[in-house]
């Protein structure tokens, strides 16, 4: 779960600090009220992300590719759907974050969520499971060398999905560059953050704009309009209130 805080007068705050920064202070904070994105669903803005970025970016990225960055997370909708009946069964709840998930609890659902993209395509599958395999190596220590040996599988199953796909070897990385591009983008915008932001590789900087952002320079191919579904929590009460929201994000 990404946990969006609802927090009265934000500032958009300068100087830019690195995006990862911005989004593990979000995810920390406490607030009355939240807006909850799921994996599942943020994931899908990293797909709509992909789509709409320019070719020199990190190269080609056609209908399967941004598809397989949609599903990149879809292991994770089992225990967003579990959380999410905990804390409407009890309004005083904190949601926890995906950043508060164990070990044990990440390598379940990135093993899932690599599993439903191979089925997709292959591809898609080698592309994700190069992305957790990544992730795991800033994961810490685990208890009997739990990250080892799912680091292990994963590079089985990338040699054995590794004979079907055309792409050298350059290729694929900098599709992979790509997926984690748009996985940490998405991250930052469904978290809310109004930092202004860096990101190092490509090297660019994200601000606020009241309620829209600005990207320099932009690695998108045109202006374009994204979106994603969130929850509230704890649910407001009266006939007209809302349990849910879409988010437009301009950019």
């Amino acid at each position: 779960m990404v946990i969006f805080p609802i927090l009265d007068g934000q500032k958009h705050s300068k100087p830019a600090v690195p995006i990862w920064e911005a989004i593990e202070e979000s995810q920390q904070q406490s607030a009355t009220d939240y807006w909850l994105v799921t994996q599942p669903a943020h994931a899908v803005l990293a797909g709509d992300l992909a789509a709409g970025l320019r070719e020199e970016s990190f190269g080609p990225i056609d209908a399967i590719i941004s598809r397989s960055i949609a599903l990149h997370d879809a292991g994770w909708s089992m225990d967003d759907a579990e959380q999410i009946e905990r804390l409407r069964s009890d309004s005083k709840l904190r949601p926890r974050s995906f950043l508060q998930a164990t070990v044990e609890q990440a390598i379940h659902a990135w093993t899932r969520s690599i599993d439903t993209v191979e089925k997709f395509a292959p591809i898609g599958g080698h592309l994700v499971s190069r992305h957790f395999e990544r992730i795991s190596h800033r994961s810490g220590k685990a208890p009997d060398n739990l990250l080892e040996k799912f680091r292990k599988r994963e590079k089985q199953r990338q040699q054995r999905l590794r004979i079907s796909i055309r792409q050298d070897e350059k290729a694929l990385e900098r599709l992979v560059d790509g997926l984690q591009f748009c996985d940490v983008l998405s991250l930052y915008l469904c978290s809310g953050s109004s930092r202004t932001v860096r990101i190092d590789d490509p090297k660019m900087e994200i601000s606020r704009m009241g309620e829209g952002y600005r990207i320099e320079p932009s690695p998108f191919a045109a202006p374009h309009q994204f979106t994603f579904p969130a929850l509230r929590h704890p649910v407001p009460s009266g006939k007209k209130a809302k349990s849910g929201a879409t988010f437009y994000v301009n950019l």
